[in-house]
């Protein structure tokens, strides 16, 4: 009769490593923190911990809730680093179609970002252009999943207050051939800077939901673009998060992304990135202005007479100020909305100015001034071939 031998101690402690080390990928692909898991799951958070740390091997009713959380092979998840493995419990159909697949490998890799300063309240600031934009860098990548097949992430770096401090990391980070030596150099020397996330995408818009520890979250939303090109060039997203400074306040602004950096100036990407309102239309304003007018100096003598100098620059500053405030509260800062018009206006702009000389090259018939915001076609150079020159992720 044979007798099973018991586990030895050096077993065990390489068991709880592994369990903790793969716990640790779920907890950071799936965008939740340990104490959310540890709530879905039914264990108190410093077992959550212990669990996460690799000090002790967890029950079999957590492995078996994990199992019906997130449909993990429990022999795979106990005795290999997942991080390693390429293959996918998931079931073939609900992996991406390849097409998605390549559209989703377009957007892969490095990126600058520029977006404004928000630690101001609600804007009121006398901040100058150059002062006024903050830069950080963005970070694409594909990532083979045991828990939900090939997928797509993001991370970022943001609030530098130079444009050569993002290029100094996207130049460092360039050094790296895989999506995971990229990720260890972020959360080593930018953690707390850091913001982790999905990339998802759908018929006509690319989302990336990020996350700064417990702090901060972030929504940006990019249309989505369709072409016959290698790589995306860049964009321009709506991002909501939270405002730095001594009141952080929900905030919604514009977010500039190029996967070179841009020469324009300070005043020129600023504009590009201040909201945008309808058009105005002032027929109404103007009307009222002119019978003000008509009465303090043409039509009436009494009244002409009846109002000293200083009266009637009153009485028409009073009629202006209220003609602004009725237009912009009828038309201006309702919502932050990008066409594609918006969108392909800040294409042009990246592409003419980019540092990049293969994207400045690439231009061909686009340079017509005329069609500059034009409507994307197969055409549109917006994703350049033969121009991505950070490391291909891990496949």
């Amino acid at each position: 009769m044979s007798t099973k031998m018991p586990m030895s101690t050096e077993s065990v402690q390489e068991v709880a490593s592994i369990i903790g080390s793969n716990l640790r990928k779920l907890i950071r692909e799936n965008g939740i923190t340990q104490k959310h898991l540890a709530e879905q799951l039914g264990v108190a958070a410093a077992t959550m911990t212990d669990y996460c740390n690799g000090k002790r091997v967890p029950q079999a009713t957590f492995l078996v809730e994990l199992r019906k959380h997130y449909g993990v092979d429990l022999n795979t998840f106990m005795t290999s680093d997942i991080s390693t493995r390429i293959t996918s419990c998931t079931p073939v159909e609900e992996s991406l179609n390849d097409s998605l697949q390549n559209t989703c490998r377009k957007y892969c890799g490095l990126y600058y970002t520029y977006y404004l300063d928000t630690s101001k309240f609600k804007g009121r600031d006398t901040l100058t252009p150059a002062m006024s934009l903050l830069f950080g860098i963005l970070y694409i990548y594909e990532d083979p999943s045991i828990f939900t097949g090939p997928r797509y992430n993001c991370a970022a770096v943001l609030g530098f207050t130079g444009l050569e401090e993002a290029d100094a990391l996207i130049q460092s980070l360039k050094e790296y051939s895989s999506s995971k030596e990229i990720l260890s150099r972020i959360e080593k020397d930018c953690s707390n800077r850091a913001y982790y996330g999905s990339f998802e995408i759908s018929q006509e818009h690319v989302f990336l939901n990020m996350r700064h520890e417990c702090t901060d979250r972030a929504l940006a939303i990019l249309h989505r673009v369709d072409n016959n090109k290698t790589d995306y060039s860049g964009g321009i997203a709506t991002i909501n998060s939270i405002s730095k400074g001594r009141e952080r306040m929900p905030v919604v602004q514009f977010f500039g992304i190029s996967r070179h950096p841009i020469t324009m100036s300070p005043e020129e990407i600023q504009h590009a990135l201040l909201l945008n309102f309808p058009t105005i239309t002032v027929e109404d304003e103007v009307e009222e202005m002119l019978r003000v007018l008509r009465m303090l100096y043409v039509n009436n003598d009494e009244v002409r007479l009846s109002f000293s100098p200083e009266q009637k620059k009153a009485v028409i500053r009073s009629t202006l100020e209220r003609a602004v405030r009725k237009n912009l509260e009828r038309n201006a800062f309702r919502y932050a909305k990008i066409s594609e018009e918006d969108d392909d206006a800040w294409y042009h702009c990246i592409k003419s100015s980019a540092a990049d000389p293969h994207m400045a090259s690439a231009r061909g018939s686009d340079d017509n001034p005329h069609t500059d915001a034009g409507p994307r076609t197969d055409d549109d150079p917006r994703a350049d071939a033969g121009t991505q020159t950070e490391p291909s992720p891990a496949q």
